[in-house]
């Protein structure tokens, strides 16, 4: 979205409004708040309040900036604003023929930092690599044109992205996504809709958001961090002695699914901290008692999503000394658990 000296804007983490007072770059505006200090925000975090003196404005300064491509596919900038993270696009080349269309691969880095990434597809029993490359700040990349003839072998992409700004900032976690795409959804005219990431009309699909859960708030913030710290202590030391097996019996292997409908019958209203706090609590449970009990494996399906909840998991099962840990079944699971291996 355009900005202007004079636009009034709306903060989209937090309450109030301001005044645009100075474009500092592309990605960074200077905004004057009602006390008169002026405050820099990203772009991405500002929501612009339209009136019809602004639109009458908008108009004009997009005949003075020269953005044919808009006028002439009639498209209208999008006003949803997407959360921060890394998304893939699919547009068909043919927009008036989709039935017989090949369709574009777009990476899109609707962040504020640069991010390095490779792009793979599924091949027989493996990834393969087609694409790396470093995209800018809210910027977007081609990637590959899939014939549609290939669709159905070409359905499986993964997607590792690291985060990082040569300024000071925030860190993130890196991302490794893998992405199901049914190419049934591509053949539809509706599943492609107008965005503000690229100009053509575009099936978007949200990789991995950033700023998402804080290992703190994981915990209530009123919980005493060194009363967890020794709980955590006390527990490693009582569970990782190892254990011989009752049974080679199948009966002595456990699943269980953390999907938090499958936890709660009513999670409306929930943070996603909340939800995952009641996942993660819920996992440590169950593996102390497949740990006690003597079981020897435990599968816990944690599904794909934006990978959270998997890192979270993994990095409590990397924490115990007798405990392995691969990939569950794909033919059973996909690419959404993970099998724990008792020792």
């Amino acid at each position: 979205m355009n900005f202007k000296i004079g636009d009034k804007v709306r903060f989209l983490n937090e309450k109030g409004e301001g005044i645009v007072s100075k474009i500092i770059n592309k990605t960074t505006l200077g905004i004057t708040i009602e006390d008169g200090f002026e405050l820099p925000f990203a772009i991405s975090q500002l929501l612009l309040i339209y009136d019809e003196s602004r639109i009458q404005s908008s108009v004009k300064y997009v005949e003075e900036q020269s953005v044919p491509l808009l006028e002439k596919k009639n498209l209208k900038p999008s006003k949803i604003v997407e959360p921060e993270g890394v998304y893939l696009a699919f547009s068909p080349e043919k927009e008036n023929d989709i039935a017989h269309s090949d369709f574009n691969v777009w990476m899109i880095n609707n962040t504020s930092y640069q991010v390095l990434f490779t792009y793979s597809i599924f091949s027989n029993d493996g990834f393969k690599t087609l694409e790396t490359g470093n995209i800018d700040a809210f910027e977007h990349e081609l990637i590959e044109t899939i014939d549609r003839k290939l669709l159905s072998e070409s359905s499986t992409f993964k997607i590792d992205a690291l985060f990082f700004d040569e300024k000071e900032h925030t860190h993130q976690l890196p991302i490794s996504e893998v992405i199901k795409l049914k190419p049934i959804k591509l053949y539809k005219e509706n599943a492609f809709s107008e965005n503000r990431f690229i100009s053509e009309k575009s099936l978007i699909i949200n990789v991995s958001e950033i700023n998402g859960i804080k290992s703190e708030e994981l915990y209530p913030p009123d919980m005493d961090l060194s009363k967890i710290l020794f709980q955590k202590q006390t527990k490693m030391e009582t569970s990782k002695k190892s254990k011989p097996h009752v049974s080679n019996n199948p009966a002595y292997e456990m699943e269980i699914d953390l999907h938090i409908e499958e936890l709660m019958e009513n999670y409306s209203g929930m943070s996603n901290a909340e939800i995952i706090q009641i996942q993660l609590k819920h996992f440590q449970n169950v593996l102390d008692k497949a740990i006690n009990d003597r079981y020897r494996s435990l599968v816990v399906i944690h599904g794909v999503g934006n990978g959270r909840l998997k890192q979270e998991v993994r990095a409590i099962i990397a924490s115990y000394n007798n405990l392995k840990m691969h990939d569950g079944s794909y033919s059973k699971y996909g690419f959404g658990a993970t099998e724990i291996i008792i020792n």
